[in-house]
């Protein structure tokens, strides 16, 4: 074999290395400079729910070129992170910064998380935008018989029944439903388009914040209605009676109709035997009245 030629396939084969060493470097350093990947980003690490509390156990933070960065990405610049090891600090994390913001929309697993995903509790998460024009919120106490076994949730359709003592003992109660097929907006503190729960600080967590779930929260004790502006005045004055005056009805959310529903007494109900009522006088107790 000619030595020449091995001595010249080996120099060609040494500077096509070279060559190609040399472009793959000046390609990485040009797209070093074009998309400076430089910055840290926060990415869902799996999905979130519409609603879902933020957590910071469920973000990671990672490098993406800044370029790539999505309008309003919550990042933090690599420098602060290396000045916090060098400080032997945790550096600041804006999810943390967040503690209690919500999830405006579905969040899939690998996205930026956003400005605009997210918010935090307030006018946009609270009650108030959820009544429509010209009506307003009333709450009524119920209990577990008086609120359909607390069954009930936001977004449910249901009628008042009002128990209204007109005085001269039980003969002389009248029944009445005075709210026909009205929206349910709360249930206690859980509202439809607020996450149902309560952020308060865990004593055996240093201080950091603590989310309770109220999604399940059976231990509410009122019940927030959307009505027309009269129907909040019959509402004020029927609890003016007592706390035990009204009563829920749930529907079946397709159910619209309202038909006419007479008021009852204890007569009605009982019909012709209500001559057979026996009425126990004033001041004596198991007497009865002939």
């Amino acid at each position: 074999m000619n030595k020449s030629a091995v001595t010249l396939s080996a120099l060609m084969g040494g500077l096509a290395y070279l060559l190609v060493s040399s472009y793959v470097e000046s390609f990485e350093e040009e797209v070093r400079k074009k998309f400076d990947v430089e910055v840290f980003v926060y990415k869902a690490r799996d999905d979130i729910k519409e609603q879902a509390t933020l957590l910071p156990e469920m973000v990671e933070k990672v490098t993406i070129p800044k370029n790539f960065l999505e309008p309003g990405a919550l990042t933090i610049d690599p420098r602060e992170v290396e000045k916090a090891k060098k400080e032997n600090r945790r550096e600041r994390n804006p999810i943390e910064d967040m503690a209690g913001a919500i999830a405006l929309v579905p969040i899939r697993k690998g996205e930026q998380i956003t400005l605009n995903k997210i918010t935090e509790p307030g006018i946009r998460s609270g009650l108030s935008p959820q009544i429509a024009p010209g009506k307003r919120a009333v709450s009524i106490p119920v209990g577990e018989v008086t609120g359909v076994a607390k069954l009930i949730k936001p977004g449910d359709r249901v009628d008042v029944i009002a128990v209204i003592d007109a005085g001269g003992g039980k003969e002389n109660k009248l029944v009445r439903t005075i709210l026909q097929d009205v929206a349910v907006l709360a249930v206690g503190r859980s509202i439809t388009n607020n996450a149902p729960r309560v952020i308060e600080q865990d004593p055996s967590g240093g201080g950091k914040p603590k989310v309770k779930s109220l999604a399940q929260d059976f231990s509410f004790a009122s019940v927030t209605l959307e009505v027309e502006p009269p129907q909040a005045q019959t509402v004020a004055l029927v609890l003016a009676t007592g706390d035990a005056a009204m009563t829920i009805s749930l529907r079946n959310n397709d159910d619209s109709e309202r038909p006419a529903m007479p008021s009852l007494t204890l007569s009605d109900i009982l019909g012709s035997d209500a001559g057979r009522v026996m009425r126990t006088p004033a001041g004596q107790p198991g007497g009865q009245k002939k």
